[in-house]
């Protein structure tokens, strides 16, 4: 995803992937919201695989792809606030109550100003990272994407998908897992937050990468998951 050579936003969906005509359906219908037209390349002209599925439409379904928990991570400074209003916020929202937020990845990804009302979430997997990548860019003062470049970890927060989508507050458009408009309380949502200081760097490491914490991260999570308490 991010801006073309054209000008315009883009994301590259895989059609073997098993939630595309979801994906596809969420970002037209996400787009159109905003009164955005769009644009959709099909390789060899394989229109036929368009084929959109009603069901995504309804707000509330969990889908069999749907992972039980997503991540939201933030620096230690930023999540002591989150900790002290009981909610995780948006940029928009967080600017407008005065507390000065910078969307470090706004302007090389060329993404819409409406992205930045909402709460994004990350899965654990995959591009789990990708969240670790967004805390690692605001520690260093600019947009860094390398999964591999050195890192101080911060606070990863993980969240109830499902109960989130069952609650009506998930936000689907086709290039996030799911978002949420303007803020979302911790409780009932929040099931764990892991630190840096949580997990020892591994012996053969000299240092952490938003790669490396992700997985070690969702190691304890996954270790510590039936007695989760919120820190």
């Amino acid at each position: 995803m991010g801006k073309s050579s054209c000008g315009c936003y883009a994301v590259t969906l895989n059609p073997n992937n098993i939630d595309f005509l979801d994906r596809l359906n969420d970002f037209i219908c996400y787009e159109t919201s905003y009164n955005r037209s769009v644009l959709i390349s099909v390789p060899d002209g394989h229109f036929d695989m368009l084929m959109i599925n009603e069901q995504s439409d309804i707000e509330n379904l969990i889908r069999p792809y749907d992972p039980a928990y997503l991540v939201h991570s933030t620096t230690l400074p930023s999540y002591e606030k989150i900790k002290k209003s009981e909610f995780l916020k948006s940029a928009a929202l967080l600017n407008n109550e005065g507390i000065k937020t910078t969307a470090i990845g706004f302007t090389p990804l060329g993404e819409p100003s409406d992205y930045l009302d909402y709460v994004m979430f990350a899965p654990m997997e995959g591009f789990g990272s990708g969240s670790e990548m967004v805390v690692n860019s605001h520690l260093r003062g600019y947009a860094c994407f390398n999964p591999d470049a050195e890192y101080i970890p911060q606070a990863r927060m993980y969240f109830d998908t499902h109960k989130i989508i069952s609650d009506g507050l998930a936000v689907r458009d086709g290039v996030h897992s799911i978002k949420i408009l303007n803020k979302i309380p911790l409780h009932p949502y929040l099931v764990m937050v892991v630190f840096g200081n949580d997990i020892l760097l591994p012996k053969h490491k000299s240092f952490w990468t938003p790669t490396l914490f992700n997985e070690k991260a969702n190691e304890y999570f996954n270790q510590n998951l039936e007695s989760a308490d919120l820190k």
